[in-house]
Parts: C-alpha cells; sequence; structure tokens
C-alpha cells in the first residue's frame, strides 16, 4: 500500500508562476479600466449637426400664443446705447449645450452666423421616439448672446428682441440630450462637455458659454477643469451659469472653478433671484427672470418673421450667462487685447451694485452695465436705492477647488477589491487543481 506524499515543488512553483501572472493580468486590467474612464472624453468625436433634426417648438407664437413682447432686459441695460459702440463684430462665442435651431429661425439667418456641431455621435433612440433633436434650451442661450438685427434693425417688427451681440458668431456644441432632465433620466456624461470645451479651444474661440452645472462628485470634474484652465490660458473668456439650486450648500462647477465668470440671475427689480445659486461665489449678477429667448422654429417659406417661435417666461442662470457671454463679446470687440482675468475684473468693477453687502452671495459685485463695462468707467459705491431687497443672504465662502482626495481614495481601494477578488478567485481555482494532479 502507498502512503501519502506532498506535492511536488516543481509543480507548486509552476502553478504559483501562473497565478502572479493571472494576477498581474487582473491588475491590468482593472487599471485599463479606471484608465478608460478617466480619459472617456478623449475619444469622443465632434461631428456635424443638421439643425434640421432639430424638433420645432411652437408654431410662431409665444408661450401662451400672443403676440411677443418687448423684452426688458434690453431696455434695463441701456443695449441702444452699448450697441452704439459694439455689437460682437468678428467675435466667436461656443455655447455648449443641447443643439442649436439655426435652421428656419430668421435671427440667424445667414451660412456664416451659427455653425452646429454634435458631441453626441448623432440621434439614440430616445431622440427618435421624440421626433429629432431637442434643441429647446441651447436656441433660448444662443439667442440670448447674437440674436441678429440686420443692419440695425429689428428683426420682428413686433418685438425689440435680439442678442446683446447681435453680430457675434455662434459655435454650438450638442453635448445635452434633453433641456431638462425629467426625473428618473440619468444625469450626461461629463465627457461630451469636456470634449466641447477642448475642441472649442483649439478654434480659437472667443468665449465659451457652459449653461450648465455639475456638483464635486462626477469622476470627471479633474479632467473638466483642466480642460477650463487649457481655455483660460489660451484667453478665452469663461462664463458659466451659477446654478439653479439655492439649498445646496455644494459648490457647482465650471462656475466655481478658478478664472470662470459664474453668473447670477437678478429680477426686473434688480434683487438677487430667490432660485440663484449662494455657494459657487457668483462675480456677477444679469437679468435672470421673465426673459422671452428664441424657440425652434419651424421653416416655413414666404415667411419673414411668423414662422420664429418664441420663450417667455423663462428664469434661471442658464439664462442670465448669455447676456454676460454677449456683454463680453462687445468688450471683446472694442478691445481685443483684454485677457480672460481683466475682462473678468472689468465686469466686477463696473457692475452695478448690489443692494446689500459686496460681494452678494447670489450676483456676486452687482448687475452688469455694459456701457460701463464697455468704457471702463467703475460703479457706484452705493447700491441701488429703488432694489428690491427682500431676497437677501449672507455670503457663504466656498471652496474654488473640488477636493479630489476622498474620490481618489474610494477608486484605489475599488480597484484593491477587484484585485483581490480576482487573486481569490485564481488561488481557488489553479492551487487546489496542482495538489490534486500530485496526490497517489
Amino acid at each position: 500500500m502507498g502512503h501519502a506524499r506532498g506535492p511536488d515543488p516543481s509543480a507548486g512553483y509552476a502553478a504559483l508562476v501562473k497565478y502572479r501572472r493571472l494576477a498581474a493580468a487582473a491588475s491590468f486590467a482593472v487599471l485599463l479600466s479606471l484608465n478608460t474612464l478617466g480619459n472617456a472624453h478623449a475619444e469622443t468625436r465632434v461631428t456635424d449637426l443638421n439643425s434640421t433634426t432639430c424638433v420645432p417648438d411652437g408654431n410662431g407664437a409665444t408661450a401662451d400664443g400672443n403676440v411677443p413682447p418687448r423684452a426688458w432686459h434690453l431696455d434695463r441695460l441701456d443695449m441702444q446705447a452699448a450697441w452704439g459702440l459694439a455689437t460682437g463684430a468678428n467675435i466667436k462665442v461656443a455655447v455648449i449645450d443641447t443643439g442649436v435651431a439655426a435652421t428656419g429661425t430668421p435671427f440667424f439667418a445667414g451660412n456664416d452666423k451659427v455653425e452646429t456641431l454634435d458631441v453626441l455621435d448623432g440621434m439614440n433612440e430616445d431622440d427618435m421616439k421624440a421626433g429629432g433633436v431637442d434643441c429647446t434650451h441651447g436656441t433660448a442661450v444662443a439667442s440670448l448672446i447674437a440674436a441678429a438685427r440686420p443692419d440695425g434693425r429689428d428683426v420682428d417688427v413686433r418685438t425689440d428682441f435680439a442678442g446683446i451681440a447681435p453680430d457675434a458668431t455662434i459655435i454650438s456644441y450638442r453635448v445635452l440630450r434633453v433641456s431638462e432632465r425629467q426625473e428618473g433620466q440619468e444625469n450626461t456624461p461629463l465627457g461630451p462637455t469636456i470634449a466641447a470645451v477642448r475642441d472649442a479651444t483649439a478654434r480659437g474661440v472667443n468665449i465659451i458659454n457652459l449653461s450648465q452645472s455639475v456638483d464635486g462628485s462626477d469622476p470627471l470634474l479633474r479632467s473638466y477643469r483642466d480642460a477650463v484652465a487649457d481655455a483660460l490660458k489660451a484667453g478665452i473668456v469663461v462664463v458659466a451659469a451659477a446654478g439653479n439650486y439655492p439649498d445646496v450648500m455644494a459648490p457647482s462647477y465650471p462656475g466655481a472653478f478658478e478664472g470662470v465668470i459664474s453668473v447670477g440671475s437678478s429680477t426686473r427689480t434688480d434683487a438677487a433671484s430667490a432660485r440663484s445659486l449662494a455657494n459657487t461665489g457668483a462675480v456677477i449678477g444679469a437679468p435672470g427672470e421673465d426673459l422671452m429667448a428664441l424657440r425652434p422654429s419651424k421653416s416655413r417659406e414666404n415667411a419673414i418673421y411668423k414662422n420664429q417661435s418664441y420663450a417667455d417666461g423663462i428664469d434661471g442662470t442658464s439664462f442670465a450667462a448669455p447676456i454676460v457671454s454677449g456683454v463680453v463679446a462687445l468688450m471683446l470687440e472694442a478691445d481685443s487685447t483684454m485677457t480672460p482675468d481683466e475682462v473678468r475684473r472689468r465686469l466686477m468693477e463696473t457692475a452695478d451694485p448690489p443692494p446689500a453687502a459686496v460681494p452678494d452671495s447670489r450676483i456676486g459685485y452687482g448687475i452688469v452695465n455694459p456701457m460701463r463695462a464697455l468704457t471702463g468707467v467703475a460703479r457706484p459705491q452705493e447700491g441701488n436705492p429703488g432694489a428690491d431687497t427682500d431676497v437677501l443672504v449672507d455670503y457663504l465662502p466656498t471652496s474654488r477647488e473640488p477636493d479630489m482626495v476622498p474620490a481618489l481614495i474610494a477608486v484605489s481601494v475599488g480597484a484593491g477589491a477587484v484585485v483581490l477578488a480576482a487573486v481569490g478567485l485564481v488561488m481557488a481555482i489553479s492551487l487546489p487543481a496542482a495538489t490534486r494532479r500530485n496526490k497517489s
């Protein structure tokens, strides 16, 4: 009768080598997947967007079907006087948003007024079900910046509506699939926005408008910050919405990134809007309540303006930001040598001061003043005595840079857990098998 003997040492060594190779392969796979996650935006393509695929919104009327009203924010900012100095000619503004409906929109008439690009690789199944591309939010934003006034005249004789910089051009990037995310819908990945910022920087635009925001938990936030920082280094002014969540205490990005002009919203009575986020370190405010703008329109023959659909009563920092982007376009036309930091400082120094302390937690150094921003005349030292002071909050200090340590720890722990799981699986399979093969 034979007796039991231990495993052959050479066979055990072979099993150990096999285990190490599999463990190394598992570790590499984990690191590769993490690297792919962190650089997903690098593989995103930028293609042309056919704006005829935009879903038309309305049928040549305002939201309630009435004749379009006058745009009160143009009177409030005294744009007729400002347009005597600059109109945004030769200035390019990147609108990184939903799509923009240039086709069928008389305010965007002209082949070189709006260039429409897509960073979402065309329409998906949801777009098909909706009948086309959602261009509502982006169209409103672009129109507030650069809706045209051909030969200095109103496009639609029924209203004085126009963009703040009516002679500027728009490069539109579709990075958001929906104008308003519904409950249960997933957040749009940040990768396309980062790719759009990179592409706009490479194209040498003058201004980037970002009427969107994310919190500090997004895994691509550092890449986003780096892309914005590179745009600023290239001399591009970056304007962003402060956000519309007054009860949120955490900073919102890109508004809270260093060097970005974060824009809060003000009311008809020059008060800070109650919905405007109070913890992003807003630099400046602009009209952002009860505004009118353009909607995607249905193209019709033999119609000058009757095919244009309007949105009225819209509000939010998403629409205050493009007003400031328009003012920046005027400033850069008047003085193309201004750096992003100089533009930012000029806006702060020339704003109409808020009714409370400076800076106000929601509208920063006050409401943008186009004429003073163009001429460099400093603001008065006291607030507007007629401003509504009902909406006041204490200034909330904000951390300008996201704390990435918790995210990095979580990623490391997750990677370690995957590696350990792979190691355990390999040992469970390889070592017992080696023992069985060497047993008499």
